[in-house]
């Protein structure tokens, strides 16, 4: 789901900027347009960076995502993970 979520968003803002530069305004218009697309996904990019500590990678947000899920599924099952973790 996040794979076709972060594929979703890419192939929107390169349809965003090809209908916006050769249909609706020009690159004069655009051009900041895209300035601004990108200045937002490295700035998404760095914040994940700072929370998680770790570099935006698919590997990373993997790991990151399934034991987020895990976890919270243990624990809507009554699994003490501090006690786990602190034993394995």
């Amino acid at each position: 789901m996040v794979c076709w979520l972060g594929s979703s968003v890419v192939i929107a803002e390169f349809a965003a900027i090809m209908i916006g530069t050769f249909e609706v305004f020009s690159w004069d218009i655009m051009e900041p347009i895209s300035y601004l697309m990108m200045f937002s996904n490295f700035t998404g990019g760095w914040f994940f960076y700072l929370l998680m500590k770790k570099d935006l990678e698919l590997t990373n947000l993997h790991d990151i995502l399934t034991h987020r899920f895990a976890r919270k599924a243990g624990i809507r099952r009554g699994v003490d993970f501090d006690n786990h973790e602190k034993v394995g």
